[in-house]
């Protein structure tokens, strides 16, 4: 038979975990028609010798909600190897939404994840209201493939009104009107459920457990879909890792929470919960915790004011520094004086002397909504990287540290720091890294069968997204330069278990019958490009771009979606459903 797409000569890693091999992969109509050695024609052929043939990789956890209507890439989850993202993360979700309260969830979006509202409002236009209906609407110029997830804080604003955000106790008809909701989602095509611990702020995190027992009892009937919780490690104020497990032992399905790292501020915790993990694991419940291949900790520029809104990774400067005097006075002024205070000497030398030597005493100041300390800074120069410059002149700086920046300028720690800030309008985005810096550390938790690598946040803080490249990243440096697990292992764990948590019976694997989504990359070079801003938002807004180096195409349903690095204009993505939507038709 003749092909509509022969790749041949690759080294094949099949998703499996299993040991690769060479061999060439057929294409016909969107599917694999067959793994071997093919002499038959082709529409078109490429050459793959020297790389690695991969199963397109799955990115689980995502607030693409809103961008995926507008960017039907995704990007730049897309330009990172994945052909496939899920979204309605967190209890956050778009759908349903009842006419007149559309600003409502945009609005949500806003302040849980940092997008700019001004960027949904042109972005997104609201034609539906079920789960349903947005499923149809997602399906439209699709790139890359979208799952998702029925919303806890979605459901509930859907049922109560404003009355989810301020009543804890639902009445008996409305949470049998949110389990009937779920349960159409479901059927409609959603992968599972997603919920907050309670104690959040939003409308899932205001509800009582037994809410989300009644509601997670849905996927224990239907026997499909997993449930994923947010909030943070088991030393954090919430207990989405309990709340999973409860989730899981009560219906049967496997439950993803957020998340487990290893943390200069609990140096043993990471064990800790991998033996959590492990308990949980051997009682029967399938709480998987999720992990990134990544660097982490708070970001921040000296331009932003005092009330940036708090996340996970975005913090204002004033929090980063504040307790130490000359820092809480300087920051607290317009951002043209504060550059002109920033060139004074006397106040560089006092600015060191709180936040580099350490001669003044600081007060700590009370502890955030997670109960960790905020502007606490520990003085540490060394783990304060650069993120992201706004000038290519300062592009080489990137991912190095102040303290090297000062050694390799011949300045004061503080010298460096400020002259570069100042060079670019106090605009330079800096990391202070406290998270899953130790090899040791990350061998054991991505490779432990109790996590599941992933947590981009894809489409969340677009001006400072910094988990792009969780694919290339492990890839790249995990397995090629560190060498904590084989490459087969770590495709294994981007690709084919994702897809088999999720249901997804059609891919995550090359093998005949299944969906033709493949990522074909260079696993000599593979790694992530620096970072850059953007403006592409639908406001005109900035937003981080992260293309990669070594990924040379990206094959969605049979199409090339990106050769190269560069779009070829095809839109062959679907919308991902469960087994529950195909069993119905």
């Amino acid at each position: 038979m003749a092909y509509d797409l022969l790749i041949k000569n690759g080294r094949v890693v099949d998703g499996s975990g299993g040991p690769s091999f060479h061999a060439d992969v057929a294409v016909h109509h969107g599917k694999i028609v067959g793994v071997g050695k093919f002499n038959e024609s082709a529409t078109r052929s490429i050459n793959a010798e020297g790389r690695v043939i991969a199963p397109g990789f799955i990115d689980h956890h995502t607030h693409y909600d809103p961008q995926a209507l507008w960017d039907p890439l995704c990007s730049y989850s897309v330009q990172n190897g994945n052909t496939s993202v899920v979204v309605g993360m967190c209890g956050q979700t778009i759908a349903p939404a009842r006419p007149g309260d559309h600003d409502w969830y945009l609005e949500f979006f806003a302040e849980a994840e940092t997008i700019p509202l001004s960027a949904m409002q042109k972005g997104v236009q609201f034609t539906w209201e079920s789960i349903a209906e947005y499923l149809e609407a997602l399906s439209q110029r699709r790139g890359v493939n979208v799952g998702a997830l029925v919303g806890h804080s979605g459901i509930r604003r859907y049922v109560m009104g404003e009355a989810a955000s301020q009543r804890a106790e639902a009445t008996p008809e409305e949470i049998a009107t949110m389990q009937r909701l779920v349960r159409e989602g479901m059927r409609a095509g959603a992968l599972g459920f997603s919920t907050a611990p309670a104690g959040r702020r939003d409308p899932a995190g205001v509800a009582p457990d037994e809410e989300r027992w009644a509601l997670g009892s849905v996927l224990g009937e239907l026997g499909t879909g997993l449930f994923q919780v947010s909030g943070g490690s088991p030393q954090g104020t919430f207990g989405s890792h309990r709340t999973a497990r409860e989730l899981s032992s009560r219906t049967g399905r496997p439950a993803i929470y957020n998340l487990a790292s290893q943390e200069l501020e609990h140096s043993d915790g990471w064990k800790e919960h991998l033996h959590w993990l492990e308990e949980s694991f051997q009682s029967g419940a399938r709480a998987y915790g999720s992990c990134v291949s990544v660097t982490a900790g708070p970001i921040f520029n000296l331009r932003l004011g005092l009330n940036v809104p708090q996340d996970e990774d975005l913090i204002s400067p004033h929090s980063m520094f504040e307790g130490m005097p000359t820092w809480d006075e300087v920051m607290a002024r317009p951002s043209q004086e504060r550059m002109r205070a920033f060139r004074d000497p006397t106040i560089r030398q006092a600015l060191s002397a709180e936040a580099v030597e350490g001669t003044v005493a600081q007060e700590r100041p009370g502890s955030d909504r997670r109960g960790r300390a905020r502007g606490f800074f520990n003085r540490r120069w060394d783990l304060v990287q650069v993120f992201m410059t706004q000038h290519e002149r300062n592009r080489r700086l990137e991912g190095k540290s102040v303290e090297q920046l000062a050694k390799e300028q011949g300045k004061s720690t503080m010298d460096a720091f400020l002259d570069l800030s100042l060079d670019e309008e106090l605009q330079t985005y800096f990391i202070c890294v406290d998270r899953n810096t130790d090899v040791e550390a990350q061998r054991q938790i991505l490779g432990s069968p109790y996590t599941v690598i992933g947590t981009t946040d894809g489409g969340a803080r677009p001006h400072t997204m910094d988990r792009y490249e969780y694919s290339t990243r492990l890839l790249g440096y995990w397995v090629r330069e560190q060498q904590i697990m084989s490459l087969e292992e770590a495709v294994y764990r981007l690709t084919g278990k994702t897809a088999l948590m999720h249901d997804l019976q059609d891919r995550g694997f090359l093998a005949p019958g299944k969906a033709a989504d493949i990522t074909i990359f260079d696993p000599e070079t593979i790694a992530s490009k620096p970072r850059q801003a953007v403006h592409d938002l639908p406001d005109g807004g900035v937003r981080v771009k992260r293309d990669a180096i070594g990924i040379e195409y990206v094959i969605v349903n049979g199409e090339v979606l990106l050769e190269r690095g560069e779009h070829t204009g095809a839109l062959p993505g679907q919308v991902l459903r469960g087994p529950l939507y195909h069993t119905n038709r």
